[in-house]
């Protein structure tokens, strides 16, 4: 019996929630919306094309791409001078007693690295084959 009359109560709030008139709203602004200032705001076409013309009205004249600086360290793109200077750097015979003179005869023993005074014998034969002086 106690089922019933639940059952029949709750098919009763919903026809009875319906037969009340509305209360009639009065014509005002609409509530602000709060969001949560951590998150960043989402994303539209609208919020792009006002991104982008801020940008355009901050700096209506931009740098021309031939003169621009390239990559995130500001590097120009290199001229044929600059690669040439490298390839004569990298194709000079290094000097015996600085820290490059096994650059072209590397000290190796298989996968390891022979540093220090343990290179020596490296350096001489670096001297007899040529490949520092």
């Amino acid at each position: 019996m106690r089922k019933i009359i639940a059952a029949a109560w709750l098919a009763i709030m919903p026809l009875a929630a319906s037969a009340l008139p509305e209360p009639q709203q009065q014509p005002s602004q609409p509530e602000p919306v709060v969001r949560d200032l951590s998150l960043p705001p989402p994303l539209s076409d609208e919020l792009i094309r006002q991104a982008v013309r801020a940008v355009v009205a901050e700096d209506p004249h931009p740098v021309d791409p031939a003169t621009r600086a390239a990559g995130a360290f500001g590097t120009t793109s290199p001229t044929v001078r600059d690669k040439m200077s490298v390839a004569f750097e990298q194709a000079k015979v290094p000097d015996c007693l600085h820290e490059d003179a096994l650059k072209l005869q590397p000290a190796y023993i298989g996968p390891i690295a022979v540093v220090g005074p343990y290179s020596l014998p490296w350096v001489i034969a670096a001297v007899i084959r040529g490949k520092c002086h």
